[in-house]
């Protein structure tokens, strides 16, 4: 996850796995039996990361808004840091959920379907 969405060591493993768990649920959710090797684990993992980045986006934005005090001494330091405002934060959160749905299409399977919502 912190290398898919380039996350920073700043940011504790304690804030990001309630988010790594969920994701990881999610996937297990959607397509039933987890790969254990080749290219569809590889798959059902990216997929993984990219929910666990977007249910973290909200909570890391809140994050550095709170540490928004300290943030130009750390920019200045990293050159890394970005708050972002509520539509690019939605936005960003959705391509990441799409990019999640777009791997877990590519596993192969013989029954069922990613991303679909019956009414």
């Amino acid at each position: 996850m912190r290398a898919l969405g380039n996350i920073q060591e700043t940011i504790g493993d304690g804030l990001l796995a309630p988010h790594i768990e969920a994701a990881c649920l999610k996937v297990a959710a959607q397509i039933g039996t987890l790969p254990t090797a080749g290219p569809d684990l590889a798959r059902a993992k990216d997929a993984a990361g990219c929910f666990a980045i977007a249910y973290a986006l909200p909570v890391i934005n809140t994050f550095y808004l709170s540490e928004a005090a300290k943030l130009p001494r750390r920019i200045q330091e990293t050159g890394d840091y970005r708050f972002y405002e509520s539509d690019e934060l939605i936005r960003l959160i959705k391509h990441w959920e799409d990019r999640g749905y777009n791997s877990l299409r590519a596993i192969s399977r013989t029954s069922g379907s990613v991303g679909v919502t019956v009414i």
